[in-house]
């Protein structure tokens, strides 16, 4: 085996994951020598990446947008709600990747290269990274975020649903849009099967990113998620298709999953992202786990500590989860009613501490007491363990 190069660190994935540890370590003064390995690094606007936070923001100087105002709308109730303690921001891949990328550029120990990865390999010592080429390359750690875990047994998942959406960037001719308020959750009361609703991101008056999200076990035809975004656009703000331009577009699966915890897919290589498990089930966020996480990564690596891998959330919040999605799996109707008790007889900062793990046993008493008992006893007993 013709090993092109050796490294302390490889990182196998340049997206939000993997870019996100090459960031902390490079800003964090890391001397060792790293190799990141994408298909390619060219930025491009293609995800749009949301969280929440009481805290400053990562990635302060390329947020997009951020908002303290949300609308939200399930059967009966309709309502515009605040957020006080905490603030919802969004970054767009494009941004990050580019803003990262002119970092690392900076730093002589971290080199880029443009190759399809192939397979990973390990001993008790060294990680292998082999490329499509046949190239390989040799660390002491690979952080991957590429390959799905080779330990992963699918059959351990109970409720294997997906969050999928398609959106679109509309441009209108004239102001429709209100840009201090997003819609978070316009449910659609009548859709089948699953849940589905419109996620509205507002960027000025007359520019908004709509999609048509879906918790469900299978994606749609694509000509379904369009009809849903037409119909909005033409039912909410009376606008036909001669009234807006359609820029970018954005697809995506997320699992939902209640998904077995596999940190490595194999010695000296730690799962990250996704794929590391690091999607939160029961919403499919993702971008400040990952923020969370890499920052502690790096922090150890540069400290000359063992790399750590992802840890499962707490307990009780993977309870949790698998009970939503209990409910999601099995009843749209009861989810509907599980989702208009939640924003109706919570705050928003109670619901994102809440949905962040952030918050403590009296505060998750209050939430789950705010919610009709009837989906919940039935998902309880139907999981009275928890895997």
């Amino acid at each position: 085996m013709k090993i092109e190069a050796k490294y302390d660190l490889i990182i196998a994935g340049g997206g939000l994951s993997g870019l996100s540890l090459a960031w902390y370590l490079a800003r964090g003064g890391y001397q060792g020598e790293v190799l990141v390995v994408d298909s390619t690094f060219a930025p491009h606007n293609d995800k749009t990446w949301c969280f929440w936070t009481n805290r400053e923001p990562p990635f302060k100087e390329i947020i997009y947008k951020r908002w303290k105002k949300t609308w939200v709308s399930v059967l009966d109730y309709s309502t515009f709600r605040y957020l006080n303690e905490y603030t919802y921001h969004c970054i767009r891949s494009g941004d990050f990747r580019e803003y990262v990328l002119r970092e690392l550029k900076k730093h002589s120990n971290f080199d880029l290269l443009e190759e399809n990865i192939l397979d990973f390999s390990a001993n008790k010592n060294k990680a292998v990274l082999l490329t499509k080429n046949g190239d390989t390359y040799l660390a002491n750690y690979i952080f991957q975020s590429v390959l799905k875990p080779k330990n992963l047994d699918r059959s351990q998942i109970k409720y294997q649903l997906i969050q999928h959406f398609l959106g679109w960037e509309v441009h209108t001719h004239e102001s429709m849009f209100d840009p201090e308020t997003f819609t978070i959750m316009d449910f659609d009361n009548e859709f089948s099967p699953g849940v589905g609703f419109m996620y509205v991101l507002p960027y000025a008056d007359n520019k908004a990113l709509l999609e048509f999200t879906v918790f469900s076990k299978e994606p749609l035809d694509k000509k379904r998620y369009k009809q849903k975004i037409r119909h909005y656009l033409y039912h909410n703000y009376g606008l036909d298709k001669e009234h807006y331009e359609i820029g970018r577009k954005e697809y995506g699966e997320i699992p939902m999953e209640d998904r077995p915890h596999v940190p490595f897919y194999e010695n000296n290589i730690i799962n990250l992202g996704a794929v590391g498990g690091q999607t939160k089930p029961s919403t499919g966020y993702t971008f400040t786990r990952i923020q969370d996480y890499t920052q502690k990564l790096a922090q150890n690596i540069i400290q000359g500590k063992d790399p750590i891998p992802p840890q499962p959330s707490k307990f009780k919040y993977r309870y949790y989860d698998l009970l939503l999605l209990h409910i999601l799996a099995n009843s749209t109707e009861e989810s509907l009613r599980v989702f208009r008790s939640l924003y109706k007889k919570n705050s928003l900062d109670e619901l994102f501490r809440f949905l962040g793990e952030d918050s403590s046993f009296i505060q998750d008493l209050k939430i789950m007491s705010s919610v009709p008992y009837t989906p919940f006893f039935k998902a309880i007993g139907n999981n009275l363990r928890l895997r």
